[in-house]
């Protein structure tokens, strides 16, 4: 196994780990009046990760520059939380998850040859 699908698998487990926190939270924690308006927003929730992640398995440095930036939301929505007594924890393990990935990616377009990157 080579360093690239190391690192991709890493950036699959953590975004894996944050898919999992934010159904957990929606589904567990703070469900909505309905079972609809619950799926909703947790579909909204994750629509950005559902978009990103199939970028990242493919070759090329795209992936993982729009997984960086996608991070910034989960980041920002984790430190949001953190500030809320009620959810601390979810918000403390979105910004854990969310850096972990944002590291993550961000090491593996280090790690990408530069013939990769496309102008």
């Amino acid at each position: 196994m080579n360093v690239q699908t190391a690192l991709r698998m890493a950036l699959l487990i953590w975004i894996g780990s944050l898919f999992a926190l934010l159904g957990m939270q929606r589904f567990f924690a703070e469900p909505l009046a309905t079972m609809v308006a619950t799926i909703a927003v947790f579909v909204g929730q994750v629509a950005p990760l559902l978009v990103v992640t199939p970028a990242a398995l493919r070759g090329g440095a795209r992936g993982p520059l729009w997984i960086c930036l996608a991070m910034l939301l989960y980041f920002v929505h984790g430190v949001w939380q953190w500030n809320s007594p009620n959810v601390r924890l979810f918000g403390i393990l979105e910004v854990v998850f969310s850096l972990g990935t944002f590291v993550t990616a961000w090491i593996l377009l280090k790690v990408l040859p530069r013939d990769s990157v496309s102008p």
